[in-house]
């Protein structure tokens, strides 16, 4: 018998995993940029999004047992948090140029490209699935801060 889904609480590697599929969704998005933008906005996005991601899975290889490692988990997520901070005003950045021209964004199997209206839909609906990520990841990154900040205070 499963657990309905909105009574999970949130697995330990939870934060981890969306930290990757935050990844991988940063960089499809920027893969979409016309070569001009992608000079630009390309390569800082993919290393934020890539050491947000790293530092997520360097604070979930540290399990807590003394002050040290508690202070190190934290200084790493909590850079992880800023990361996803740095990285939201990136691609809202570059959120902004691909609305100038959203039908250079996306093209049909075939070549061609979408209608500006569909591409926009497209990007709405992309950039949708992105918020609620980000928002997760903070959640995630937040819940886990708290738990150990709890842990901390009943062994010291």
């Amino acid at each position: 018998m499963s657990v309905a889904k909105f009574k999970r609480r949130p697995s330990g590697l939870e934060y981890v995993d969306n930290a990757f599929v935050l990844q991988k969704d940063i960089m499809m998005l920027t893969s979409k940029l016309s070569a001009k933008w992608a000079r630009i906005y390309s390569e800082p996005i993919s290393k934020l999004a890539c050491m947000q991601a790293d530092l997520v899975n360097m604070a979930n290889g540290i399990q807590p047992s003394s002050v040290e490692d508690f202070i190190t988990r934290r200084w790493l997520l909590m850079m992880s948090r800023a990361c996803l901070v740095a990285l939201e005003k990136r691609v809202m950045d570059m959120v902004r140029i691909l609305y100038m021209n959203p039908s250079k964004c996306f093209s049909r199997k075939n070549g061609k490209n979408y209608s500006r209206a569909e591409a926009t839909i497209i990007l709405d609906r992309r950039l949708e699935e992105l918020g609620v990520n980000y928002q997760r990841q903070y959640d995630l990154i937040k819940g886990v801060l708290n738990s150990d900040k709890k842990k901390y205070d009943k062994m010291y």
